[in-house]
């Protein structure tokens, strides 16, 4: 064990390194220090009166929400190709090695909590609304990210343990997703039967499900819940026994582990080499898309299109073929979130729910199949103008990003009690946000053709995001100061929004246009 011990020391020893080698990572963690900064000065501002605190039971009970989505979302992954704690250097490096099988797996283990840490960041930049509304303090919010980051360590390992145990099974998968579901719908159930209580105060009732003992007991939510309600109310009782439960599940993975499946590396082979696969796909600058392991065909063939619009139909059809829904399970699960935000934010009104739901959004959107089209010839042999192409080459993420929209903000509406207007501006305005943030990919992909640090293009891509949101954000407030209204002055604010990303955006891919004018495919 000193030898992986020895290794574990030394990835962090070059990590921290690495930040003094390449200075853009460095300027890249300066700048989320700062803006992390930002957030604690922006929440511990002093107000003219006594603030009016809600219940923190809430905040505990939309933790425990998080934990338990995290958690069945990641375990899910075992059905398929299970959970990724092995990388493919420990697989051709520590698995030949003489090194005790447990050994081994307590390192992928401890690796695998700091890459969940990693997973969790998003967190901290949440302070100062939760410290508004709530009086957290930036420890307590260090807390729930543990919390988040142990949720998704038990859900890959839980992941990893089903595959290893059901994968040459067939009869053993299917008794394993019955349990899986019958899991979620006893939670849902149970919850059900205290929301029907009292439907009129629904969220209360919300509240009470998630700190009733039986669902405190739950596995991985319940106990992190548990933890995080302790650590609220300073009842080192509750911390100990949320922990202790979650340090008995952990033992009892790893004794299964041991008990029923001796060599479990030949298990987690091919996880690490699906992994693998994504990783030099992304440095070679070529999109993978994980496709689903039965295809049904059903229509063949576009049907309509012509020229340029060929490729919307094109990618139509794909996107048909690749998914169930029209939205992808990540774009469900932000839609969930802003709608519970909501919820817990619905005396605040549309601002902060719109503000979170961009937050999201800024993390999410992306150019969907236009990657790969780059990466082919045809987008650039077509005898079209190149906006033409690109314009109907983007037209596949404008369907899923009303429905979207739409799925959150008419749920929004009648929780929050806005007007008509005010509910389709905002959806204008969610939507003209994915236009903006799609004009911005593009011009990311301009500037960077090839493969590049990560950290330079997410410091690039934060910088020009925000560049390109400022202009209807600030025409939004001065319209506001100077008393101009159109309905009201919430759906002036998103109109004049709307008006400017729209523009933005198209003055954008306007400027991008040349993009497919030649080809500048790298194929190494």
């Amino acid at each position: 064990m000193n030898a992986l011990a020895f290794l574990i020391f030394t990835r962090l020893k070059n990590t921290l390194k690495s930040l003094v080698r390449q200075p853009v990572r460095l300027i890249y963690a300066v700048i989320l220090v700062a803006l992390i900064g930002f957030t604690i000065f922006a929440g511990n501002q002093e107000e003219s009166k006594a603030p009016q605190y809600r219940d923190i039971a809430e905040l505990i009970a939309g933790a425990m929400a998080l934990y338990t989505l995290m958690f069945l979302l990641l375990a899910r992954n075992g059905f398929a190709n299970g959970g990724s704690i092995f990388a493919m250097p420990d697989v051709n490096l520590l698995f030949p090695a003489p090194f005790v099988q447990r050994d081994v797996l307590f390192y992928g283990l401890i690796k695998q909590v700091g890459s969940s840490l990693l997973l969790g960041f998003f967190l901290l930049f949440q302070y100062t609304w939760m410290h508004t509304a709530y009086g957290v303090s930036y420890g307590f919010l260090l807390i729930l990210v543990l919390g988040y980051a142990l949720a998704v360590f038990f859900g890959q390992f839980v992941a990893m343990l089903i595959y290893s145990l059901t994968s040459a099974d067939e009869r053993k998968k299917k008794r394993a997703k019955v349990i899986y579901a019958a899991y979620i719908a006893l939670i849902l159930i149970y919850a059900a039967s205290f929301v029907l209580k009292d439907t009129a105060n629904a969220v209360s009732q919300l509240v009470a499900a998630a700190g009733s003992p039986l669902m405190l007991f739950t596995p991985v939510g319940g106990w992190l819940g548990l933890f995080a309600a302790g650590a609220a109310a300073s009842d080192v009782m509750k911390i100990v026994l949320g922990l202790g439960l979650c340090g008995i599940f952990a033992a009892l993975l790893i004794l299964i582990v041991e008990k029923t499946n001796s060599d479990f590396y030949e298990d987690v082979i091919k996880t690490a080499e699906v992994s693998q696969s994504a990783i030099n796909a992304s440095k070679q600058g070529v999109v993978a898309e994980s496709a689903p392991a039965h295809v049904k065909l059903g229509k063949t063939g576009f049907g309509r299109g012509a020229g340029a619009e060929m490729f919307y139909y094109k990618h139509r059809l794909e996107n048909r073929r690749s998914r169930i829904l029209i939205l992808d399970t990540i774009s469900l699960i932000w839609a969930a979130c802003v709608i519970i935000f909501s919820l817990f934010m619905r005396e605040s009104g549309i601002i902060p729910v719109f503000v979170m739901a961009t937050y999201l959004q800024f993390f999410s959107v992306s150019l969907g199949r236009f990657n790969k089209e780059l990466l082919k010839p045809y987008i650039y042999l077509l005898p079209e103008p190149p906006l033409s192409k690109m314009l109907h080459a983007l037209r596949e993420s404008l369907p899923s990003a009303i429905v979207e929209a739409v799925l959150i903000f008419v749920p929004v509406y009648f929780i929050i009690g806005m007007n008509v207007p005010e509910m389709l501006l905002c959806i204008l305005a969610r939507i003209s946000f994915t236009l903006l943030f799609i004009a911005g990919n593009v011009i990311l992909s301009r500037i960077w053709s090839g493969s590049a640090s990560k950290a330079v293009i997410m410091l690039l891509y934060m910088v020009l995001m925000l560049l390109l949101a400022a202009p209807g954000v600030i025409l939004a407030i001065v319209t506001a100061a100077a008393g101009l209204t159109v309905f009201s002055g919430i759906a002036t604010g998103f109109l004049v929004i709307t008006i400017c990303n729209l523009l933005i955006a198209l003055l954008s891919l306007f400027l991008c246009r040349n993009m497919l004018q030649y080809a500048e495919l790298n194929y190494q």
